[in-house]
This record gives structure tokens, C-alpha cells and sequence, in this order.
């Protein structure tokens, strides 16, 4: 990869809320670890429920992060069954895929499509945990990060759930 190439895309990796707190040296490391995936627009990243154990960092393009919203043995095959949570974009600085690494067996929670052509950063997890002990400073920061993400989310979630209920109980009390 170019110098300026290599750097433009270390200030990229710098931004990502994945990396907060790394300085350059780190971030060189975990650039060691990714693999670049160019996705076409349509093209699905992920599917929920599938078994798949890697974190996705969008670099460039607009993804769709969707789950279902009714249980498998519910679902028409001719309907849509899924609802729509976020859309992405490269400039979003976003990251996808971190709860496979904490899951034994790891299962997808949400899809996620593309909708413009996409690339990505791909970093699996067995690659990720070698760093993490090669390198427990890197570990740290990481698990750190996701946290802190992961909390986010949830807050959101639990946010959207009070909403829901507010909204189903209403509904109740008017029939």
C-alpha cells in the first residue's frame, strides 16, 4: 500500500470509535490484521442468524442494518418480515459484527445489505484474539471500545422497547 494511502487510511482507522484512545503504532498493528472486502450494492454482509465470528469497519459506501421482527415460524416468505434499524455510511466511522466475539457459538443478530457499493474492513475474530494476547494494551483498548459501544446500543434498545410498549399499551386502552 502507497505511504499516502497507508497514512489517509490510518487517520480513517484513527476516527473509528473501535480504535479511540490507539495511537499510531497500534493502529499499524491492527492493520496487519485486516483483509479489504469490496461489497456491490444489494450484496448481502451479513444474515441473521448465520454463524459467522468477523468485525466489519465500513471505509466507504451505505449499508443497511436490519432485523426481524417476528419470530421464523411466523414469517411469509412473500412478505418483508424485517424492519429496518440504521443505515450507515462511510462517514459514519462505523463498525459491525462486534457481538460474534463474545458468543461461543457465534450467531448474527441482525442482517446488514448494501445499499451503494461498499468497502470493508474485515477482522476475524481468531486474529483479533491473538492480538488481544499478544498484546494486552491493544486487548484492552479494544474490549474497552466495544463496551463502551455495546452500551450505547443498549441504551438505544432499551429506549425503542419503552417506546413500543408506550405505543402497544396506548393502542390497548383505545379498543
Amino acid at each position: 500500500m502507497p505511504a499516502h494511502t497507508l497514512n489517509a487510511y490510518m487517520d480513517f482507522l484513527k476516527s473509528v470509535s473501535l480504535f479511540e484512545g490507539m495511537n499510531m503504532d497500534q493502529i499499524k498493528v491492527m492493520i496487519g490484521l485486516m483483509k479489504l472486502k469490496q461489497i456491490n450494492a444489494g450484496e448481502k454482509i451479513t444474515e441473521e442468524g448465520s454463524r459467522e465470528d468477523s468485525v466489519f469497519i465500513l471505509i466507504e459506501g451505505e449499508v443497511e442494518i436490519s432485523k426481524r421482527i417476528v419470530l421464523p415460524l411466523w414469517e411469509n416468505e412473500n412478505t418483508n418480515q424485517a424492519k429496518s434499524l440504521i443505515r450507515l455510511t462511510g462517514d459514519s466511522h462505523a463498525f459491525f459484527g462486534e457481538m460474534a466475539l463474545f458468543q461461543e457459538i457465534p450467531e448474527r443478530s441482525a442482517s446488514i445489505e448494501s445499499l451503494k457499493p461498499c468497502k470493508l474492513a474485515v477482522i476475524e475474530k481468531k486474529d483479533l484474539l491473538q492480538i488481544c494476547n499478544n498484546d494486552p494494551r491493544i486487548g484492552s483498548i479494544i474490549f474497552k471500545n466495544i463496551a463502551r459501544e455495546l452500551t450505547l446500543r443498549l441504551v438505544k434498545a432499551n429506549k425503542d422497547i419503552l417506546k413500543l410498549t408506550t405505543a402497544f399499551s396506548l393502542a390497548l386502552e383505545g379498543d
